[in-house]
């Protein structure tokens, strides 16, 4: 199912084996720290759209993951290695026309756990989305990869469709794809302290932040406390807008008792 190599000679090797009807693309992750959609600007310039674009979420601009189309000599490639950075999205080579790849990433967007929670899939998150892939049976990794006929880790780990990948038609409206129980419990350890830290990257950047009185680690036990209560037996990969307000609003509340002692 899997090789290993280093990221830019698997995603060559792909590309010479799809020949003229195959194409190479990265998923780039708006939330990784080493800004990887500023960098393929910088040092691509090739065009890259943005993942939620046609969607509700059109305007979360500051964690806005992109698919852009590349090829193996571009200097974004250069910049992933001189970087080193792991979590900068990941690449793939597909036979099917930019759209087709779109769309199917697109409907990625939110997935239904299994009590039926909807939650969003951080598919970006090359650690995660590997992780589940690798967890789960053929079928459903078929569903995940749709059109895809591989996938490029950055470590140069390689995912192959296990069968003919084909895109949906038309593509199916989000969400779609449920999380097998079993998967959810595997993959929920390996989520639980990217969730807390990007709950605490998103609290901080807020006017007044409720951690800004705490030393890190203290505000990092509250807000995992929080992250706890509203979780419970269930680790999603991204908190909902009203569950982070829930959580800023508790902080705030505890801030503001503090004070007052």
């Amino acid at each position: 199912m899997s090789e290993a190599n280093g990221f830019r000679a698997a995603l060559d090797a792909l590309t010479q084996q799809a020949g003229e009807t195959g194409s190479a693309y990265v998923v780039l992750s708006g939330t990784s720290e080493s800004k990887p959609v500023q960098n393929f600007f910088r040092t691509d310039g090739l065009t890259a759209l943005p993942l939620f674009m046609g969607t509700s979420y059109a305007g979360w601009h500051d964690v806005m993951p992109f698919l852009a189309q590349i090829n193996t000599t571009s200097a974004f490639i250069d910049w992933i290695e001189e970087s080193h950075s792991q979590d900068w999205g990941w690449g793939l080579i597909s036979r099917a026309p930019f759209d087709d790849v779109f769309g199917h990433i697109r409907s990625l967007t939110k997935i239904t756990l299994a009590d039926g929670h909807e939650v969003f899939f951080r598919y970006w998150a090359a650690r995660f989305f590997g992780q589940i892939l690798h967890s789960v049976d053929e079928a459903g990794r078929a569903n995940l990869m749709g059109p895809i006929e591989a996938i490029v880790l950055p470590s140069g780990e390689t995912i192959y469709h296990p069968g003919g990948p084909e895109a949906a038609s038309p593509v199916p409206s989000f969400p779609w794809f449920s999380l097998p129980s079993e998967v959810q419990k595997r993959v929920a350890a390996l989520c639980w302290d990217q969730l807390v830290g990007n709950t605490m990257a998103v609290l901080a950047k807020t006017r007044p932040s409720p951690l800004s009185r705490y030393p890190e680690p203290i505000a990092r036990r509250k807000v995992e406390r929080h992250v706890r209560r509203l979780c419970q037996s269930n680790v999603p990969t991204e908190l909902e807008p009203s569950q982070l307000q829930s959580i800023h609003q508790a902080l705030t509340q505890e801030t503001s008792m503090g004070s007052r002692r």
